[in-house]
């Protein structure tokens, strides 16, 4: 299986480029494009997407053309970030290709909900979004988890300095303090626990640098965890354990999904009922630190990058192995393309003649309309002209 991950970025390609080649390293085979265009920002949301293909966008059209021949030697592709590329091309595309997205359902309208239906599998980071994705008709949805990456952690930590080890910080958490509904949630819960360590937009410290953002966490005792609304989605799930961290987190009933609730986390529903889950947990240092030491084997077996992504591939290869059971029992499977697919440079190649036509039908029409005006304008002020001189001469007659 050869698989090629589309990604996006903002400043740092290196970083996904680094995350690959650990992946190729564990015997991953996995290749990575940059699904990045010269203009408009690394991610385009779905009004100017499908604007831009309509219209038929030289920039869009060259990126994947780029990426149908990267394809030719390629058996899955991955589109990591869920952006940039138009359902209509991707249901040309012969690989089988996954589609990958870790959007809260506020932004879904505009990202995944036009195009995740024209993938083969949706890989649903929210763990409460996948009936969601099935509801929009999307044929095969898993919950695949963001997990945590080999920077984001200290390897050396092991289960016997979480269970004796001193971490001086009680509470910490580093988001954003800005959208008025999280920064009434956040406000109320900082004001409970003022000794904490915030860090983020909006929040008085400021961002924390990146190099003292493990250092912080090796130091926590308790990471409270908060996301925008449905969840658990964020990074902080994963890395918060994978630092002995214990984490009290939001979206009770589906964080049992990703950790054993009360075991390895602890959820909650309310601020009111994370104010006293912490309170009673730094009470009783030991069982926080029991839940933190369970948590951590739970993420550095289950949720480091490579274990995730051979997630992936597993899902990948469930998905083939029931298409190819269908196809021996003379069953249709759940397809995609349908019978009109086309071999993506050609069908390239021609939507570009077809978008070419229609720019210079429309062009042709704006000015047979323009022309049309300017006729009836003539003629108008002709016949006004005409008029006019009709007018004098009568005047003129009545006069002598």
């Amino acid at each position: 299986m050869r698989i090629l991950l589309g990604y996006t970025f903002d400043e740092r390609p290196d970083t996904y480029e680094s995350w690959l080649a650990r992946l190729r390293a564990a015997g991953l085979p996995v290749e990575g494009f940059a699904l990045r265009l010269p203009a408009g920002g690394p991610n385009l949301l779905w009004p100017e997407l499908d604007a831009r293909w309509r219209r038929g966008d030289r920039e869009l059209f060259e990126m994947y053309e780029r990426l149908a021949r990267r394809l030719e030697a390629s058996d899955v592709f991955v589109n990591f970030n869920g952006v940039n590329l138009h359902p209509d091309f991707v249901r040309q595309l012969p690989s089988c290709n996954v589609f990958s997205c870790f959007d809260d359902p506020e932004s879904s309208e505009d990202l995944s909900r036009p195009a995740a239906a024209a993938y083969d599998l949706s890989l649903v980071g929210n763990a409460a979004e996948v009936e969601t994705y099935l509801s929009w008709g999307v044929g095969e949805a898993r919950f695949w988890p963001l997990g945590f990456r080999a920077d984001d952690y200290d390897p050396t930590l092991t289960r016997e300095r979480i269970l004796t080890g001193e971490r001086e910080v009680t509470i910490s958490l580093t988001c954003e303090r800005v959208t008025p509904w999280r920064r009434e949630r956040v406000d109320r819960f900082a004001r409970a626990f003022p000794e904490g360590a915030y860090y983020g937009r909006g929040w008085p410290a400021g961002f924390l640098p990146e190099p003292e953002r493990v250092p912080l966490y090796q130091r926590t005792r308790i990471g409270i965890n908060i996301h925008n609304s449905t969840g658990p989605i964020n990074f902080r799930t994963y890395i918060l354990p994978a630092n002995g961290v214990m984490q009290v987190c939001d979206n009770k009933a589906h964080l049992g999904r990703v950790f054993e609730p009360g075991r390895e986390a602890v959820g909650f529903d309310t601020v009111d009922e994370a104010i006293d889950l912490c309170r009673y947990y730094l009470a009783h240092d030991e069982e926080r630190r029991a839940v933190a030491a369970a948590g951590f084997e739970r993420a550095v077996r289950d949720y480091n990058e490579v274990a995730v992504f051979r997630l992936l591939v597993t899902h990948v290869e469930e998905l083939q192995a029931r298409r190819a059971a269908a196809a021996a029992a003379g069953r249709a499977p759940y397809e995609v393309r349908g019978a009109a697919a086309e071999a993506p440079l050609a069908y390239l190649t021609r939507r570009r003649k077809e978008t070419a036509l229609a720019r210079a039908a429309h062009a042709a029409g704006r000015l047979a309309g323009r022309l049309t005006y300017a006729a009836r304008y003539v003629w108008t002020a002709a016949g006004r002209r005409a008029r006019a001189g009709v007018g004098a001469l009568r005047r003129r007659a009545k006069t002598s």
